[in-house]
């Protein structure tokens, strides 16, 4: 039985390219380190989490809990906490998405998200557990909102990053 999520009728996908990745983690990243303010400081997802989730679970000989555990270690760098932080919630994500691949590729893309969510929850509570070893202040409830959006974020980021794989089955009459 093949595990891969079918493509609409009518439709091939191509394979990824290293670009295509790079690309979508930069971009991803970028998004992580916009100024936010205000309430979407506090509820913004981890945009960097959330396509690296969806690049182990695509590509997992490419991306693994290694590029995870060095896209934490930058955005450690980037956000200018405790290096590690970062690092140890990717790198246990990306565990957590690449054991659990088969299962969340069984699903469409709604039902992805309902096994993506618990992986982002566990993150986040795990950076809040980091956070109160080092009595730093811990965030209150409103900051578990960002595992909820990303949830919701699934199905559309899952589109947009399929859409340069996509391409229409050629008509062999013509």
């Amino acid at each position: 039985m093949n595990a891969r999520m079918p493509t609409p009728e009518g439709v091939i996908r191509n394979q990824v390219t290293p670009a295509q990745m790079f690309i979508s983690l930069a971009l991803a990243f970028s998004l992580n380190l916009m100024p936010w303010q205000g309430s979407a400081l506090l509820a913004h997802p981890d945009f960097l989490l959330i396509v690296l989730i969806y690049w182990c679970v695509e590509e997992p000989r490419r991306v693994g809990a290694t590029s995870a555990f060095f896209l934490g270690l930058l955005m450690d760098v980037a956000e200018s906490s405790l290096i590690g932080q970062n690092a140890l919630v990717y790198s246990l994500s990306a565990y957590l998405a690449l054991s659990f691949r088969l299962r969340i590729l069984h699903f469409n893309r709604a039902l992805q998200a309902l096994h993506i969510f618990p992986i982002l929850l566990l993150g986040q509570g795990l950076f809040a557990l980091q956070l109160l070893i080092i009595n730093a202040p811990v965030p209150d409830p409103a900051y578990y909102l960002r595992s909820a959006l990303g949830m919701l974020l699934w199905p559309v980021l899952c589109w947009v990053l399929e859409l340069p794989r996509r391409q229409p089955l050629k008509n062999e009459i013509e």
